[in-house]
């Protein structure tokens, strides 16, 4: 730890500062529990490039230039991108068991016990601007070095050391065994990488003669990632280690889960392991905490839906169903609406399988099927926690929908989901499930269907012309000439697209529907007469977002297709 005094009186004693200078420095330290070389540099009093001199000098640690350092890209990727980028530094070279590591902080204690621990080696710090650090990391720790790295290692090493067992050490620390370093930093840079670019899912893959790593992004599966299939059983071990799974276990799939920090952002990884005819094979999923807290103006409800919806969380009581597809957000819309709901008067608990996100105000269950805690189990004793909203992950059975059903009619208001297509057809699957259509008529408040369409990238999005022939089919009004189109830039990694924007129908359960119900039972019907009272179908509403630039036609007909078609 640096005596603030002592350095304050050093850099009196060497004229980087003046006596008033330093004796207010010294006292916003005091304040704000910054040291007095920040404080100083925050109010203009020292440059960056003079503290750095300075501390140099105080320290009697070199001070480098990074810019004409020749840095050995082997010695660079001993760590990984993540590290580097936490503690801002990157190694520079080793020798006889040293490494030399350009710092922007090179008395930063637990920085420098990490990087011993994970290379085994010394550690000799030397300062450097964080600007050349981070230029450093971006030039020698991308992923693209790590694969290099690691094809190197599947060469010369694997098929002396990793093919004869397949496994990994169960430590990641100095004590880990020196070879499988280039194993551990390419599925940390892949893992770095995969946050900071919003991948959900990563699926680790082996082949006859390959192993693969591809990520989901906006709902797209792409190949990120070609290795030689030499690395994979090291690397699936690797993987289950850090996820606490049975290294040994590969008949048999296993979850595990595990938290990960990229940058500033810590992330949950829920992992699953799935024995294939090639080896096991991983998915990561991508747990990002911030999804939790998005509100439903955040999740691309026009206005009225918004409106209605909020209007329906309102009342006592009463069943709201969230509808699609697996992977059309319905998991974050039910978050969306407990935090609409999440008030210190309200008792809230939900029963999840599995609970994605915490959240706080919400007594959250989670599904344990060898313990017997089933949904309908939990819900059982749900009702006798005094409930006053219920979340259900999922309606699956007749049970769990008899008792969502069931507690919606006695004063609790129920959110639950639903895997059919379109609002009118989760009653179809309701009653398939053995619900009696009077008892729908009356607990049921409304129905929320969405799809999940990729976001045009705001920096590449161009205006192109559309045809007669285009207007027609997407029935735009005269006055549109033209409509936003896909390119691809940096920021969206090429694709032309950034992120997900939902498309939603909405159906309020208002008395026409009801008669309906209990007459007709026809889901197409149902449908008819919604629109009639004024619902636009997750179709009408993607091309509303279409007109507006937020997407594009081929997106809406990818997800809407088996809708409409």
């Amino acid at each position: 730890m640096i005596n603030q005094h002592e350095l304050g009186q050093f850099l009196l004693a060497n004229q980087y500062v003046d006596k008033a200078g330093l004796s207010a420095g010294l006292e916003l330290a005091l304040q704000s529990g910054e040291s007095i070389g920040d404080v100083l540099v925050r109010t203009g009093v020292l440059s960056k490039a003079a503290l750095l001199e300075a501390m140099s000098r105080y320290l009697g640690i070199p001070q480098v230039s990074l810019t004409r350092v020749i840095i050995d890209s082997a010695v660079a990727s001993l760590i990984p991108e993540e590290m580097a980028r936490r503690y801002t530094l990157i190694p520079l070279e080793q020798r006889s068991g040293t490494l030399r590591v350009a710092m922007l902080d090179p008395t930063h204690q637990r920085a420098l016990r990490d990087v011993r621990m994970f290379t085994g080696l010394e550690i000799e710090p030397v300062f450097a601007k964080a600007g050349e650090i981070e230029a450093a990391i971006r030039q020698f720790l991308t992923v693209e070095q790590s694969v290099a790295h690691l094809a190197h290692y599947a060469d010369h090493v694997v098929e002396d050391q990793a093919a004869r067992s397949g496994e990994f050490s169960e430590t990641t620390d100095g004590d880990s065994q020196e070879g499988e370093a280039p194993i551990l930093k390419f599925v940390y840079s892949v893992l770095h990488e995969a946050v900071v670019q919003g991948v959900s899912d990563i699926h680790w893959e082996p082949r006859k003669s390959e192993f693969v790593v591809r990520y989901r992004i906006d709902g797209k599966l792409i190949g990120k990632h070609t290795l030689s299939a030499k690395v994979a059983r090291t690397i699936v071990s690797c993987l289950k280690v850090m996820a606490q799974m049975d290294v040994a276990e590969r008949r048999f799939p296993q979850d595990g889960r595990m938290t990960f920090t990229a940058g500033l952002r810590t992330v949950d990884l829920r992992m699953s392991s799935m024995p294939t005819v090639y080896g096991e094979k991983i998915v990561v999923r991508i747990l990002d905490p911030k999804m939790a807290q998005r509100s439903l103006n955040d999740l691309g409800m026009r206005s009225e839906v918004e409106k209605g919806v909020k209007a329906l969380l309102k009342r006592p009581n009463g069943l709201i169903l969230v509808v699609g597809p697996t992977g059309s957000g319905k998991t974050t819309t039910l978050y969306a609406l407990l935090r609409e709901l999440n008030a210190e008067e309200q008792n809230i608990i939900s029963i999840e399988e599995p609970v994605e996100y915490q959240l706080s105000g919400v007594n959250q269950v989670q599904v344990n099927l060898p313990a017997g805690l089933s949904f309908p189990v939990g819900l059982k004793y749900i009702l006798r926690q005094d409930p006053d909203v219920i979340m259900i992950g999922e309606i699956r059975d007749e049970e769990t929908a008899s008792i969502a059903i069931t507690a919606s009619l006695t004063g609790h208001l129920v959110l639950s989901t639903l895997h059919t297509n379109t609002a009118a057809e989760a009653l179809a699957r309701l009653i398939d499930m053995g619900v009696e259509p009077f008892l729908l008529a009356s607990a049921v408040s409304g129905v929320l269907s969405q799809r999940l369409v990729r976001r045009l990238c705001e920096h590449c999005k161009i205006l192109q012309d559309v045809s007669e022939a285009e207007k027609r089919a997407l029935q735009l009004p005269e006055s549109v000439f033209q409509l936003h189109r896909a390119v691809g830039c940096p920021n969206c990694l090429g694709t032309g697209f950034r992120g997900r924007i939902g498309i939603h129908e909405f159906m309020l359960y208002d008395q026409e529907i009801k008669e309906l119900v209990l007459s007709v039972q026809n889901a197409r019907e149902i449908e008819q007469q919604a629109m009639v009272s004024g619902m636009l179908t997750v179709y009408e509403d993607g091309l509303l977002k279409v007109r507006r630039g937020l997407t594009t036609v081929e997106e809406v007909l990818r997800v809407t297709s088996r809708i409409e078609g």
